[in-house]
């Protein structure tokens, strides 16, 4: 199985500009946040969901995968350039 994930960090920040401030808790969960909620509505963002480590990898694992190789990536050059963290993990694992 591939896999590609949201490592969580992109719920953090509103805005991607410097300074970024932290301006979400994780998990981001418009059902249970209001004004996250309010905010994906206003931007047509759909509703969306950050899951932590344990629920994505260990979800995996726990499910009779085994993990063969795993990576981290950023949304683009700037994006590497100007924040300096991944947003994304990639896995890919073996059913046993």
């Amino acid at each position: 199985m591939l896999s590609g994930l949201d490592n969580g960090f992109n719920y953090l920040f509103d805005e991607y500009e410097a300074p970024m401030t932290i301006q979400n808790v994780l998990p981001y969960n418009p059902l249970i946040n209001e004004n996250q909620m309010k905010k994906a509505l206003a931007e047509n963002d759909g509703v969306q969901f950050s899951h932590t480590f344990g629920e994505q990898i260990g979800g995996q694992l726990k499910a009779g995968f085994v993990m063969t190789d795993a990576f981290e990536d950023f949304y683009d050059d700037n994006s590497r350039k100007n924040h300096g963290f991944p947003e994304f993990w990639a896995t890919r694992a073996l059913k046993i």
